[in-house]
């Protein structure tokens, strides 16, 4: 019964967490196209309020998971992917808020926005493989998406 409750927890957990990713996408993308238009402080304002959403759901997850999660050695993964979650999601809004905001070197910040983005998502796989390794639910998880 616990299984399933979690599963489900789980699962609208990742479905809200997209959404919030594809917003955020659309503003980095919008972003880099108001980039060679001119300034456009304005949209910082969706951005940071994307950057909250995230901190919000990077911390659901992470208590969502900690009431699971029993084995201390899954805790402390935990715990790391909640600071690595934090860490990433303030970077990426800092970069990309300073790519609206600064109109010089703006091609510096895109391209440094592209390879924090790239580095950040093999970091993040790493870290939710080794989550796995504690935690069937998770695994079995993964395994259904892959169908």
């Amino acid at each position: 019964m616990a299984q399933s409750v979690r599963m489900e927890r789980e699962r609208e957990w990742k479905q809200r967490h997209t959404r919030i990713g594809y917003v955020l996408l659309t503003i980095v993308t919008l972003a880099f196209v108001f980039m060679f238009i001119g300034q456009a402080t304005w949209i910082a304002v969706p951005l940071g309020l994307v950057g909250i959403a995230l901190f919000v759901s990077d911390v659901a997850k992470y208590r969502m998971r900690r009431s699971f999660l029993v084995e201390s050695a899954a805790q402390k993964l935990l715990r790391w992917q909640l600071v690595y979650d934090i860490v990433n999601t303030s970077v990426l809004v800092i970069m990309v808020g300073g790519l609206l905001i600064f109109s010089r070197d703006n091609i510096y910040w895109a391209f440094a926005v592209v390879i924090w983005g790239t580095l950040a998502e093999v970091v993040s796989r790493h870290l939710n493989r080794a989550l796995q390794a504690h935690d069937p639910i998770l695994r079995a998880l993964e395994l259904e998406e892959a169908r």
